[in-house]
This record gives structure tokens, C-alpha cells and sequence, in this order.
């Protein structure tokens, strides 16, 4: 028999871990190939990939992100193979499955799929296989001894000419020991780990795999913090051009797991922390149970450390209106973490809030991934604000082109970060697009021209640091008056003196706003640009020189 494992994914970069596990656990007598794709493929391209292979069977991997371009891609398949067999597992499929089989699909596996789906093909029976002729009763959970005998998923032959090209997904347990009401994972009870033996053999392979970094699919890393630390301290004894990304419980961390990411690790790890929100009553009611002071500790002490933290939030939460969303948005802002995601609920299948929605007076678009549009506490005004807050968090903050600046302004200026941002993002969203980088630090400006005393000095000062290539102006220009012209000429001299050859100058206010001057440097050579800047008696105080990847940042 002959089968296509297929999944669309987010990016290249990204593979699915799912696919190489039914890949290894298929039974000798199958022929079995993995085609994967991205989401914004054309379908009947993908399809056309598949049917390559004349399958007898295709099985697709579902998930919330690729759902509405998996249905797509059923149809086209059906199209190009009216007799295909499709089979579907994931996520999104597992807890609802009876609507996709309306499209033509022959069966789901419900859970874990490294046994089941072969049965099935096999014609075993199961209670995790949900057809026309069978309603699931079970979903799969597979054994990990069972796994661990099997071929390595990682390091197939089919993978090796771009190991160093994508991500390494890796799992050192299956399961969550939390119950949160919004997350799939609260569905599945009880922790399965992978052996240390196992684990020792597949770290021992990945020294020599070409892996550039490996993101863990725990969805707590740190649940035993002892085996957590053992794990983490095992990878950093391989060579350091292989990063990890791990997920955290911030709050349940101790002292010595803390030590190790904030000081020997914190070049090699990526650490996620879901905070979600800083209301009591809201996580309470979710099945958070976070003791905030010592989570907003260790974001600081990540935070202070300059440790790569990603941490979330989540609108639209019970109990959480936009003033406490507001609030919990400028608590975390407050601790500096290297990045801030701010989500939309979505109200998967499955979940206690999809399942108790009219109770929380949810409205939301019924399609994947099923963000919430208000709720008893949020209007669709509200939410458009947190949206347009997301928007500008992702272009300011995140991307690290203002993270600094927005800090400034709200720490030195003592303004309201959410408002900020809310501002920002408001005129973002009427921006026309495709837009330059004059276009978007214009926008800022004005945007912000009423709540920030100065805009322009440091928002000068990022875009020029931003510009690989002397860039225009975004602001308007006069003459320059004597004080203006005697900088420059003494500026020049400086610069003369010290044989610095200059193919473009502009001087601009000092970035910090103390008396002086800082001035943008682009030569007639070099891939780099500078910054010098000059205290008012035009002595030179420091040089920055910003290569091309610095700039990209």
C-alpha cells in the first residue's frame, strides 16, 4: 500500500514531528513518503506533489493554523483522486471530528496516531477512529517505551540535506500537568516522560546533526525541576552553535534552575513564560493557579540578565475587562522581557471556554483558529484595541527596532505603555501597504506627536541606526542657522583630522538628551554605518558602529 504523509506548516523552517513519528512506526509492508508544505501554498500545487506518488492513502496532520488550507487541500485531492483514501489526525481534529468527514475524508484518528493509524489501514478496529460507520470513544495515547524502540524521528535520511535550514523539534515528554480551561493540553491527564537513556542517545546524534537550534514541544519544560536542570545542563555540553527553545512555568522555578539560565545558558537558550494575565480572579478562573510575585520576579531577574524570554498574554480572559487587560499589559511591559506576544482568546474544541461559552457571553468567529470577536467583560471595541496594541507590540517592541525607545518613554516620561501602543497601532492599521521605513517612522511620529514630548530625537537616532543605506528624511528640514552651521563645520574638522572619509553626514540631537551632538556616519565603503557622538565642546565621547545584521535586528 502506498501512502503520503502530508501537513502544511506555518514557514520552511518549520517541520512537523508528527508526520516522522507515524513515518517510523510504519509497519514493513508500507511504502510511505512525506510531502510537506506551507500554508500559503497554492493547494492544488501541494496536491499535485502528492499525486506524484499515487497514493492509495493520505494522511494530514491538523492543526488550528493550517485547518481552513488543510480543507483546500482535501478538495483538490479529491479533485486529482476521487478515490484517494484520506485519513486526517492533530489537534484540530481530535476533539471535532464529525465535520471533516462531511468533506470526504474517510476517517480521523482521534489523539495519537503512531499505532492507531496503522491498525486502522491494517483493518484492526479501534475506539480512536472516528468514521461515518464509527463514533470515537477513546482518544490514543501511545506508549513511550514502544517509541523509543523505534528508528529515530529526528535524523531521517530525508531530512539531512537541510538539517542546519530548519528547526529540530524535539519532545522529552508528552502531557500537561496543568488543567488551564483555554488549552488542549489540560485535556490530556498525566505526564509520560522519555527515558534519560534515550534522551543521552538522541542528544549524542544531534551533536554531529548540523541542528542550528531545537525548539522542545513540552508544554512545561521545567516539571520536574530536577530532571529540567539535568536536561538543560546535558545540552550545553554540546557545540554551541545549536540553540534550544523551552517552555516555562515562571513561577515554580527555583533558585538554581534560575542561576542557569540567567548566567552560563543564557546564550543558548530561548525561554517562553506564559503569564497570560497579572488578574487573580481572572487565572482563578481558568485553572491558573500563578503566585504573580515570584513570576514577575523571574521575569525581572530574566529580564536583567538579558536572558531571549518570550512571554504571553492572552484578552479576553474571564473576569478581565480592558482596564485590567490594560493593566496586566503594563505590569509585564514594566519588567522588560525581550518580547511580548499579545493573543486573541481562541476557543478550541475541546476546551472548558468553548464548551462554557454562552456562560462567559462569548461571541466569536466559528472558524479556525476561532478567535473571540467580545465577551461579558470586552466589547468588539475592546478587542480592536488590543488587536491594534498586538500590531505595533510585533513592529515596535518585538522586532526590536523601539524596543529601547518605547521603554524610555514610558519609564522616563512616565507615560501609559498601552496607550502607546494602542496609538501606534491605530495608525498602522491605516497605513497603506506596501509602506517604506519613512513611511512607518512617520506614522510613529504622528501618532505620538501628542504624548511624547519630543518624538523626534529618538526616533531620529532609530532611523537612522535602522537605515543600511543613507536614508531621507522623514521630518522637515530648514536651513541651518549659524549655531547649526558652526557643528557642522567643527564636526567636519573633527572628522577630517581623524581621516574618517564620509560619503553621507547628518547631525542630529543627541539620542540620550544631554547638550551635544550624535552624528550618523555612512562611508564611501564599508557594509557598516556609526554613530559618533560629540559632547557640546565637540569632544568626541563614543563611537557605534552598526554592521548590516546589527541594523536587521
Amino acid at each position: 500500500m502506498h501512502v503520503v504523509l502530508s501537513a502544511l506548516n506555518a514557514k520552511y523552517i518549520h517541520k512537523n514531528l508528527a508526520l516522522r513519528w507515524l513515518y517510523v512506526s510504519r509497519p514493513a509492508s508500507f511504502d510511505v513518503q512525506i510531502v510537506e508544505g506551507v500554508i500559503r501554498d497554492d493547494p492544488m500545487n501541494t496536491a499535485q506533489r502528492i499525486l506524484a506518488y499515487r497514493p492509495d492513502v493520505v494522511g494530514l496532520s491538523v492543526y488550528i493554523f493550517n485547518a481552513e488550507e488543510t480543507k483546500a487541500l482535501i478538495a483538490c485531492l479529491l479533485t486529482l483522486m476521487p478515490d484517494v483514501r484520506i485519513i486526517l489526525g492533530g489537534p484540530e481534529v481530535t476533539y471535532h471530528p464529525r465535520p471533516w468527514l462531511e468533506l470526504g475524508v474517510e476517517a480521523v484518528v482521534c489523539g495519537e496516531g503512531e499505532t492507531v493509524f496503522w491498525d486502522y489501514l491494517q483493518g484492526k478496529s479501534s475506539p480512536s477512529i472516528q468514521s461515518k460507520n464509527q463514533a470515537s470513544s477513546e482518544i490514543a495515547r501511545v506508549d513511550l517505551n514502544l517509541l523509543e524502540s523505534l528508528d529515530s524521528p529526528y535524523f531521517l535520511e530525508l531530512d539531512e540535506a537541510d538539517m542546519d535550514k530548519r528547526y529540530l523539534y524535539m519532545e522529552t515528554a508528552r502531557g500537561c500537568p496543568y488543567e488551564c480551561a483555554y488549552c488542549l493540553s489540560s485535556l490530556e491527564k498525566g505526564m509520560r516522560r522519555f527515558s534519560d537513556a534515550y534522551l543521552d542517545r538522541t542528544f549524542d546524534r544531534l551533536a554531529d546533526s548540523g541542528v542550528k537550534q531545537v525548539k522542545f514541544l513540552d508544554r512545561t519544560f521545567n516539571v520536574d525541576p530536577v530532571r529540567a536542570l539535568q536536561i538543560a545542563r546535558r545540552l550545553t555540553q554540546l557545540p554551541s552553535s545549536i540553540s534550544f527553545h523551552v517552555e516555562l512555568v515562571g513561577d515554580t522555578l527555583g533558585p538554581e534552575i534560575i542561576g542557569f539560565f540567567t548566567s552560563q545558558a543564557k546564550s543558548r537558550f530561548r525561554v517562553e513564560i506564559g503569564v497570560q494575565s497579572f488578574n487573580r480572579k481572572t487565572l482563578l478562573e481558568v485553572g491558573r493557579y500563578s503566585r504573580l510575585d515570584l513570576l514577575k520576579n523571574v521575569i525581572l531577574q530574566f529580564s536583567e540578565a538579558g536572558v531571549h524570554q518570550h512571554t504571553d498574554l492572552i484578552a479576553g480572559l474571564p473576569y478581565e475587562d480592558i482596564h485590567s487587560f490594560k493593566q496586566s499589559f503594563n505590569t509585564l511591559f514594566s519588567l522588560n522581557p525581550f518580547e511580548i506576544q499579545v493573543g486573541i482568546l481562541k476557543l478550541l474544541h475541546g476546551t472548558r471556554l468553548r464548551r462554557d461559552h454562552e456562560k462567559y457571553g462569548y461571541t466569536f468567529i466559528d472558524r479556525a483558529p476561532y478567535p473571540i470577536t467580545s465577551s461579558s467583560w470586552m466589547s468588539e471595541e475592546d478587542m480592536k484595541s488590543v488587536e491594534s496594541v498586538a500590531n505595533a507590540v510585533e513592529k515596535l517592541y518585538n522586532s526590536q527596532k523601539l524596543h529601547a525607545t518605547m521603554q524610555v518613554w514610558v519609564d522616563e516620561e512616565g507615560l501609559d505603555a498601552f496607550e502607546l501602543f494602542r496609538k501606534v497601532g491605530e495608525g498602522l492599521r491605516e497605513l497603506k501597504r506596501p509602506y517604506s521605513q519613512r513611511d512607518f517612522f512617520q506614522c510613529i511620529a504622528n501618532a505620538l506627536k501628542d504624548d511624547v514630548a519630543d518624538p523626534m530625537i529618538r526616533l531620529k537616532s532609530d532611523y537612522y541606526r535602522l537605515s543600511p543605506i543613507f536614508p531621507q528624511p522623514f521630518w522637515e528640514e530648514g536651513e541651518l542657522d549659524d549655531k547649526g552651521k558652526e557643528v557642522r563645520k567643527e564636526i567636519r574638522n573633527r572628522l577630517d583630522a581623524s581621516e574618517i572619509r564620509v560619503k553621507h553626514m547628518k547631525i542630529v540631537e543627541r539620542a540620550d538628551g544631554k547638550v551635544g551632538s550624535d552624528v550618523w556616519i555612512y562611508p564611501a565603503l564599508g557594509k557598516s554605518h556609526s554613530v559618533l557622538r560629540f559632547d557640546e565642546k565637540y569632544n568626541l565621547e563614543s563611537e557605534t558602529v552598526y554592521e548590516s545584521a546589527h541594523r536587521d535586528a
